[in-house]
């Protein structure tokens, strides 16, 4: 592999950016004759010119224009992950960043057993909506749906969920759930509002379709939210009949606060994921710390309460 000299491409970049050899030299607390070394110690590498230099101007060359956005970009991935790594020196915690619905229902108590565990590592767990920044917000791992919003990135499939209707063991009267779907006025369904970027989240009308009841709700009315946390809410105060998953309301499920009467499912597009961003497997004890945590979630993702 054949690299250009290290020192010169910083001195580029702050070149580049600052539009003048002067400036580039007083961020970087050297002379002008040293920057303007460097530049050419660069374009002798290069074999091509990366400035055009005027009595106090310099212009980038279409070669300079090609070569800075990569470089700047080069460095700034290295000054991250450097500080990710200087950073994790110093820090005794885990940042876990999730959606509200599966922190709630499924990670916090999932995390028991890894804090008992680690005793001297700490665990903090954010919510946030996709995508997140691992580098600005010093993220360790996202737990999401998909992965799409994270490409180059590594990732741990954890399961795939699917949803059903659900609802309070009353709100059906008993042993008329087939007839008393139909019944139900359109008010009392629970709408799931996903916003843009999970379009493709499933509806009561792909489910009607699937169970083959033709029916098509009203949309100008229902109970709409804005996450699957408020549609359990609702759910389990006798508010409505939600889709909701059969793993995140296990636990609900299993008490019989909640049923799920029916046996007609709709797949989720996308399975569950755990993201890491780029420089964490360099980083022996919070690489093993979350690969320890990673096969913990994955056990407990083993089975769906039914």
């Amino acid at each position: 592999m054949k690299l250009p000299p290290l020192n010169a491409i910083k001195v580029f970049e702050a070149a580049a950016r600052n539009g003048s050899f002067v400036a580039a030299a007083a961020e970087l607390g050297v002379s002008p004759a040293a920057v303007s070394m460097q530049i050419r110690k660069l374009e002798a590498f290069l074999g091509k010119d990366l400035f055009i230099r005027g009595n106090n101007s310099i212009v980038m060359t279409d070669a300079g224009q090609l070569i800075y956005p990569r470089m700047a970009q080069a460095l700034t991935e290295i000054s991250q992950t450097t500080e990710r790594i200087l950073d994790y020196d110093i820090r005794s915690s885990v940042v876990i960043s999730t959606l509200q619905s599966v922190s709630d229902r499924w990670l916090v108590p999932n995390v028991a057993d890894f804090a008992n565990r680690h005793p001297t590592l700490g665990i903090e767990i954010r919510i946030d909506n996709d995508p997140v920044d691992f580098a600005k917000d010093r993220i360790d791992l996202r737990v999401t749906l998909g992965d799409r919003f994270y490409p180059g990135l590594s990732s741990v499939h954890l399961f795939h969920d699917e949803v059903t209707p659900i609802c309070a063991p009353d709100f059906l009267a008993q042993g008329q759930a087939g007839n008393m779907l139909m019944d139900i006025p359109d008010a009392r369904f629970v709408r799931i509002e996903w916003g843009g970027s999970y379009a493709s989240y499933p509806t009561w009308s792909d489910w009607f379709k699937k169970a083959g009841h033709k029916r098509a709700l009203d949309p100008r009315v229902g109970i709409r939210v804005g996450g699957a946390g408020i549609a359990a809410a609702v759910a389990l105060r006798g508010g409505g009949i939600m889709l909701g998953s059969r793993r995140l309301l296990a636990q609900e499920l299993r008490a019989g606060s909640l049923i799920a009467p029916f046996d007609v499912a709709l797949a989720m597009p996308q399975p569950y994921h755990a993201v890491l961003p780029p420089g964490i497997s360099g980083i022996k004890d919070l690489s093993r710390a979350l690969r320890d945590l990673l096969f913990g979630l994955g056990e407990s993702s083993r089975g769906i309460a039914r």
